[in-house]
């Protein structure tokens, strides 16, 4: 279809002559029709519904020459219009071959999209269409990426926190020496746009030097760590189930997924007391009411802790809504506890907060 312009944009035929105005009159066939007449057969063949968004975007002088074709046009028959369209399905399937790559993606978003936008958009591909080393960094741990970065020149650190988003350099900042994270700060206002062959550099040395390393990390995570991932999602009766069971077969397996697993009952050993009130904040006020009542009906010691580090007044209020509320159901209630651990989690991985190891016991 996107040859239609084209062909409705060629110049109007000449002035046709008496003997040739006479033998149109009589019928005309498929190679006689000018090219603009058989665009115009291809557009009205198409009806007025589908046509009118093509001729939306003609243009009115290409508009123009469709009205004059048209009201030229004697009636065109059957066999005539079969052949008309037959060529242009031809003409238009010998020219939708597909071409891919990341040139003929940068070459089609140029199209619709401006150059800075484009750029935005192919960074988030590698040159196998994969996730860009942004998104990976984006699985960073905070600590980790500030410290790797520490070691680098502070102009190399300022293009990898241009390059994160907002939320996430802002917490790598903070992370930094203060001389340190002045220095990248004033190079944010002069940095230069690296060139491609500079940023491919950039790109591989952070794949090799840090991305490579993070991901054999976590690859090699340990077998207490894995379960213990597990026992945070599942409910507390399958949890004892499986960790009693553990504890039989395997005590010291046991102990050490103790150790790293964190549940709604651990906040009382766990997260420090002037924490609690960003814990608070961090979740929804029904979701946090549901948890505690749920913890509540079995008398779990991070109801008390909890209730002991906030504001007194609000504490108050918290113990009396708490006594009117009816009894949860055990998979909602659950539901609620996991959010709530999820949230310090959150706060944990932000750096927000810092949880309080518990002793690993005899190795």
């Amino acid at each position: 279809m996107n040859d239609l312009p084209a062909v409705l944009s060629e110049p109007p035929p000449p002035a046709l002559t008496q003997a040739e105005a006479q033998k149109r009159s009589v019928a005309p066939s498929a190679e006689s029709l000018t090219w603009p007449e058989k665009a115009t057969i291809v557009l009205i063949a198409l009806g007025p519904e589908t046509a009118s968004a093509f001729l939306r975007d003609l243009g009115e002088d290409n508009i123009r020459r469709f009205a004059r074709a048209v009201s030229r046009m004697r009636e065109i028959p059957h066999d005539v219009v079969d052949v008309v369209l037959s060529n242009f399905m031809e003409t238009l399937g010998d020219e939708m071959s597909v071409r891919g790559g990341m040139d003929e993606a940068k070459r089609f978003l140029g199209q619709v999209m401006d150059g800075d936008s484009v750029n935005r958009i192919l960074e988030d591909l590698d040159g196998r269409g994969g996730r860009s080393i942004w998104l990976k960094l984006a699985d960073a741990a905070d600590a980790s990426l500030a410290g790797w970065l520490s070691m680098e020149h502070p102009q190399f650190a300022t293009v990898v926190l241009t390059k994160l988003r907002s939320d996430q350099a802002a917490r790598v900042l903070e992370r930094f020496d203060q001389n340190f994270a002045q220095d990248v700060v004033m190079r944010m206002a002069r940095i230069p746009t690296p060139d491609p062959a500079a940023m491919d550099q950039i790109r591989e040395v952070i794949e090799r030097d840090f991305v490579s390393v993070m991901e054999r990390t976590q690859g090699a995570r340990k077998p207490a760590d894995l379960i213990a991932g597990l026992m945070n999602h599942v409910s507390s009766s399958v949890r004892d189930t499986m960790l009693g069971h553990m504890g039989e077969e395997n005590p010291r397996l046991a102990q050490e997924v103790q150790r790293v697993m964190f549940t709604f009952s651990d906040i009382a050993s766990r997260v420090g007391a002037r924490d609690i009130g960003k814990v608070v904040k961090g979740v929804e006020e029904d979701v946090f009411m549901t948890a505690m009542k749920s913890a509540m009906a079995r008398d779990d010691p991070a109801v008390e802790f909890i209730l002991g580090n906030v504001a007194k007044r609000l504490a108050e209020r918290y113990r009396e809504d708490l006594a009117a509320m009816p009894d949860v159901r055990r998979k909602e209630g659950e539901a609620a506890e996991a959010e709530v651990v999820a949230a310090i989690q959150a706060l944990v991985k932000k750096g927000e907060i810092k949880l309080i190891e518990l002793d690993g016991g005899d190795e």
